[in-house]
């Protein structure tokens, strides 16, 4: 087992079980207390957990990601703004990736008003409501479906990317850092957004404010594999905004947008 997948697998454990103790990772993986405990550090690091005394106990913030049902009214009101921002990006006759982030799902309603327009996306919801539309031809992209996303992922659904090309991919994230790059909570989800955006002409992430400075588990790409960024607020982390501009991604700053 790589060390990526059995940190991953820690992760796991702690968030079914609340905590972990090193013997027993140990013990679980076949491998030294040593080594468990190099593996904390490491996860302890990254903020995804807090070690203890002979274990670790979870990050809840970092380590779990609550169900589409819970997370689409987090942030809802700056998710609109957003999404209404990035929804101008797009023309008519366009072909676009959107993912299944709940933010880049608050798009839905303002692409309505597009002619000739594609969209390919796993977001289930997004899918079935642009499709009833009749307005906008509408790929939904195959994989395993996850019914706490209501996406598509897996494998398949990276295989089904491999040969397209789209004008815009639309990401969402679970955190932007100026040294993990754009990151997600598991690799189902990063090898998706990251097909994506190798497909894509341009590449735009949508993130609430919240999402700026946090590293979580799995890195889609670096800072550079975007080319813009729309949220909410003025970045307040200096290093984050030096990291963005070295990477030649643009900020779009919704309440800039409001101001003007």
């Amino acid at each position: 087992m790589f060390v990526e997948e059995r940190q991953q697998k820690i992760l796991e454990m702690l968030r079914e079980e609340g905590k972990v103790s090193v013997d027993i990772l140990a013990d679980v993986f076949g491998v030294s207390a040593p080594t468990i405990r190099a593996d904390l550090g490491a996860l302890e690091t990254r903020r995804l957990l807090r070690r203890t005394h002979g274990g670790a106990i979870p990050l809840e913030t970092t380590l779990y990601e609550p169900p589409f049902g819970v997370r689409e009214q987090s942030q809802r009101d700056e998710k609109r703004r957003i999404a209404r921002i990035a929804a101008m990006r797009v023309r008519d006759n366009e072909t676009v990736l959107l993912d299944a982030g709940t933010t880049v799902t608050e798009m839905t309603p303002f692409l309505l008003e597009r002619r000739g327009l594609t969209v390919v996306t796993n977001s289930l919801p997004t899918a079935f409501e642009l499709a009833e539309s009749g307005s906008v031809a509408v790929v939904l992209i195959g994989g395993q479906v996850h019914s706490e996303r209501r996406a598509t992922l897996g494998p398949l659904a990276t295989e089904f990317l491999r040969d397209m090309n789209v004008d815009r991919a639309f990401i969402g994230i679970n955190g932007a850092n100026e040294d993990a790059g754009w990151t997600v909570i598991d690799f189902d989800a990063a090898q998706v957004k990251r097909s994506m955006m190798a497909r894509a002409r341009e590449v735009v992430v949508v993130a609430d404010h919240s999402k700026l400075g946090e590293a979580t588990f799995a890195s889609i790409g670096p800072l550079s594999a975007a080319q813009y960024l729309i949220t909410d607020a003025p970045i307040e982390r200096d290093s984050l905004r030096v990291a963005l501009d070295a990477a030649g991604v643009e900020v779009i700053q919704e309440c800039d947008r409001k101001a003007a």
